[in-house]
């Protein structure tokens, strides 16, 4: 949601026609929205990377650098109680 809000603002601006009507203010309010799309940048690329990443794990390609994931550990059919249980 980090950067929806602010372009929203914006494209409200834009619609109602605040840079016609009152050019300073609108253009202050378009820089000062602009300034907190690229604040929240960093957000914007963590969530993508971590898409990259999900895309890269469940959808690999052969030629991927990626390690493979590590073996899951097989379990027994018996049930073994923790120690110093009575069961």
């Amino acid at each position: 949601m980090g950067d929806r809000l602010p372009i929203a603002a914006m494209i409200v601006l834009i619609y109602f026609g605040v840079l016609r009507s009152q050019r300073v203010l609108g253009l202050t309010l378009l820089v000062v929205l602009a300034a907190l799309v690229i604040w929240t940048a960093p957000n914007r690329w963590g969530a993508g990377i971590a898409l990259h990443y999900l895309s890269r794990v469940y959808w690999p390609d052969p030629a991927d650098p990626i390690p493979p994931p590590p073996a899951i550990r097989q379990g027994t059919d018996t049930f073994h109680p923790p120690p110093g249980s009575d069961s």
